[in-house]
């Protein structure tokens, strides 16, 4: 996975979808009729939905992909996952059902009006105990180079912002990975290190001033 930048205008907000519903831009003719689910999570934007991935969810992408895109009412193309990500799907699957709605580390991105998975954006685990996390993504070849890695992951990031116990977003780079570095630039993060050619980067929207100000920043800066 890898990162995301300041702000493009892009709205987001957050909906807790009814049992059997489907994220915006589905359609049963394309995919084959929706599946009874677990309530959805799903954080929208300008041209996403960002659909909480369930341990249900990893379990249909490794068995049965065409059950994940019935799921999704969304096409799931044969370039997803990437290899760094199919390696993380097992470990998502083995996980706990009983996961509060919003509370996912990872997000499937979804394209609403192309009805596609193009990607995933996520953290790497919870919180620790500074409050710190790791945000990464990727999107499928075909979807790169138009902004949907950072529309996604700036959503991402301001819906965690608004929870309690986050305070810093950090992510890792590699140095020759100019693409993945322009995504971090754009998200607001800096450089704080590096270990050989991995470069690292945090977003520390508050230190001293408690969880009040973390959510007004965040709210400041990741609204349209």
């Amino acid at each position: 996975m890898t990162t995301s930048p300041p702000l493009e205008q892009s709205t987001s907000r957050t909906d807790s979808m009814p049992d059997g519903e489907r994220p915006p831009g589905s359609n049963a003719s394309a995919t084959g009729s929706p599946e009874p689910l677990i309530s959805m999570h799903v954080v929208r934007t300008e041209r996403l939905a960002l659909v909480a991935l369930t341990p249900e969810f990893a379990r249909a992408a490794l068995e049965d992909r065409a059950k994940l895109g019935r799921i999704l009412g969304a096409r799931v193309p044969e370039t997803w996952p990437g290899a760094d990500f199919a390696g993380m799907l097992p470990l998502i699957a083995r996980g706990s059902e009983d996961v509060s709605p919003g509370v996912g580390l990872t997000r499937l991105i979804v394209h609403a009006a192309d009805e596609t998975l193009i990607g995933e954006t996520g953290f790497h685990g919870p919180p620790d105990a500074s409050g710190t996390v790791e945000v990464g993504y990727s999107i499928v070849p075909a979807y790169r180079g138009l902004g949907f890695a950072v529309e996604a992951t700036r959503a991402l990031i301001r819906d965690a912002l608004a929870r309690p116990g986050i305070r810093r977003i950090t992510a890792e780079c590699l140095d020759d990975n100019t693409a993945s570095l322009r995504v971090l630039e754009k998200l607001g993060m800096r450089r704080v290190g590096s270990a050989g050619a991995t470069l690292r980067f945090e977003l520390l929207p508050c230190s001293r001033k408690g969880e009040e100000r973390n959510r007004a920043w965040a709210s400041r800066q990741f609204s349209p």
